[in-house]
């Protein structure tokens, strides 16, 4: 009887345990030492949220869907201001507007993931405002759960990391227009 106790007990740590929840950050951050542009990043309240959204477009497209097991570390906004702060010294103050992350499946099979941001840059030393651009990223996920929504939304950031960098070099300095007394 205690052997076979022991054994029960044993088991339960030895396997996977597939009713625990999973924790996702956007993976690890490389080590800089580099300057960076400070951003602020802000969403819509149903966005402050650590549950990782979908949304099965062929069957409920109004209705949204939470995984049960897979949850994001913090607050999906914390996650993603900390991952897209910007590399070199830019003139810019940076402020991003989420307004879209999620997982929507075109078939029971087949899923991919979406981003919409609206950035902002202002002049770092009177915040005057200098441009606005939109970025709306989607790509297919490689595999249609939370594991394909998760990989997909990590290259998704890092596109919209690369493609917001890019468009800040495109901005005239503020420098250049601020006269020394």
């Amino acid at each position: 009887m205690a052997m076979a106790l022991m054994t029960t007990v044993s088991a339960c740590s030895i396997g996977p345990n597939r009713g625990s929840p999973v924790r996702h950050d956007l993976g690890p951050m490389a080590i800089s030492a580099a300057q960076h542009t400070a951003v602020t990043l802000d969403a819509p309240v149903w966005l402050w949220d650590e549950r990782i959204r979908y949304r099965l477009l062929y069957k409920d497209p109004t209705v949204i869907r939470y995984y049960n097991l897979d949850r994001w570390e913090a607050p999906l906004p914390v996650l993603l201001e900390r991952r897209l702060t910007l590399n070199g010294k830019q003139p810019f103050a940076v402020q991003i507007k989420l307004t879209q992350f999620e997982q929507q499946f075109e078939t029971s099979n087949q899923a991919r993931v979406i981003m919409s941001l609206m950035v902002s840059a202002f002049a770092a030393r009177d915040y005057r405002p200098i441009a606005s651009r939109s970025f709306d990223l989607s790509q297919n996920t490689v595999s249609p759960d939370a594991a394909g929504a998760v990989a997909g939304f990590i290259a998704l950031t890092e596109r919209a990391k690369a493609g917001i960098q890019a468009w800040l070099e495109t901005l005239p300095s503020t420098e250049s227009t601020v006269r020394q007394p």
